[in-house]
């Protein structure tokens, strides 16, 4: 399980993520703070990447084709622990805990905010 511990109480681990979530570009899509949750899209740069890479000629062909990176909807959840302060964790679409290495890629990119 992935997570990233806070010193903070809830209110400001709340606000510091949400600027952290806006610094770093993520396009936060709702937030419900009573259940300490962004609603987030998130281009992951190594897709990204990948999908720069010159295309070859059947592809350049491919007129009718969406070549768009795919976003991919993340939920950051914001949870008061009460012995230390707050944790943050990346949730699937779903709901459930999120162990994918863009799951780390995102905790990272948090972690170099909040530091």
């Amino acid at each position: 399980m992935r997570t990233l511990s806070l010193e903070d109480q809830f209110d400001r681990a709340w606000r510091r993520v949400g600027l952290a979530l806006d610094r770093v570009g993520f396009t936060v899509e709702d937030r419900d703070r009573s259940q300490g949750l962004y609603y987030v899209r998130y281009i992951d740069p190594q897709l990204d990447n990948k999908t720069a890479e010159k295309p070859g000629l059947l592809s350049r062909l491919k007129f009718w084709g969406d070549d768009k990176p795919k976003l991919d909807q993340f939920r950051i959840q914001v949870k008061d622990d009460t012995k230390n302060g707050c944790n943050v964790a990346v949730l699937a679409k779903d709901g459930k805990q999120e162990a994918s290495e863009t799951a780390g890629r995102i905790l990272t990119l948090l972690y170099d905010q909040l530091k």
